[in-house]
């Protein structure tokens, strides 16, 4: 694999404040019935602190039309530490549409990138990934997905388009509207705590028991190769149509398609 690129990716510098999104927000969702799991140390806690977990600054740069198609770049910044019983700070975590190209950057510290999704005879997947600063990840088409920080503070870019319907499976549609996104499906019951080896990854015994031992991976070099040494921020605002035509060819060609949206 590549190096990574931490010495070339520059912080972006987002206009305004961004959504703060806290540990009170995160069970306002779970509790809400979205599809969001957390621990039981998370779902007990009743203390007074409410810490800061991430600010999102959508539309971090502006949207572009290209393939057919409009394309959307976000920031991430999340805050160090942990939550209570030991589970890393995090996103929600979210299923994306069968049709979702999306591709993530981590800036700066270091995540923890979980995927899940299942194979064409429904056979579950799930992998882990760590991200050092300048590494990228690529989330399955419709597939399931949560961010975790190791190492924090730490700043991810991702940007992601809904690509033409021949990208899904033909009895799949995506849902419609952002807040969809976290009524999908049921969440994956899956997280992370803080271990001696870095993290372990724990959940509900059912979850457990159907996912299994999570399959690390890597950087796809094909992506590697279709950014050419730069960084993903700007790769998303100079990239001309047929560089982002030939990310999409490869992405079709290499990144795994969910079967089933609904694990259970």
């Amino acid at each position: 694999m590549n190096p990574p690129m931490s010495s070339t990716v520059p912080p972006l510098r987002p206009a305004g404040h961004g959504t703060e999104y806290r540990l009170s927000d995160l069970l306002q969702r779970h509790r809400a019935g979205d599809a969001v799991f957390v621990t039981d140390d998370v779902v007990s806690y009743c203390g007074g602190h409410d810490p800061l977990l991430y600010t999102a600054h959508r539309d971090v740069l502006l949207p572009r039309t290209a393939c057919e198609t409009n394309w959307f770049a976000d920031l991430v910044e999340y805050q160090p530490g942990q939550l209570p019983g030991g589970e890393l700070i995090r996103s929600t975590g979210h299923w994306n549409t069968p049709t979702q190209l999306e591709i993530f950057q981590t800036l700066t510290g270091r995540v923890l990138m979980l995927a899940a999704w299942r194979t064409s005879s429904g056979e579950p997947v799930l992998t882990c990934q760590t991200c050092e600063a300048g590494e990228m990840a690529v989330i399955p088409f419709g597939g399931w997905h949560l961010t975790l920080v190791l190492d924090g503070p730490a700043a991810v870019f991702n940007f992601y388009s809904d690509l033409p319907a021949e990208t899904a499976p033909p009895h799949q549609a995506p849902a419609a509207g952002d807040r969809g996104k976290y009524r999908r499906a049921a969440a994956v019951e899956l997280t992370a705590v803080r271990a001696r080896e870095g993290f372990a990854i724990t959940g509900s015994a059912d979850s457990l028991a159907v996912w299994g031992v999570a399959q690390p991976v890597s950087e796809p070099a094909w992506l590697r190769d279709i950014v050419a040494g730069t960084g993903l921020p700007d790769f998303y605002s100079n990239a001309d149509s047929a560089t982002l035509a030939a990310l999409v060819a490869h992405a079709r060609r290499q990144v795994p398609v969910c079967h089933r949206t609904d694990p259970r």
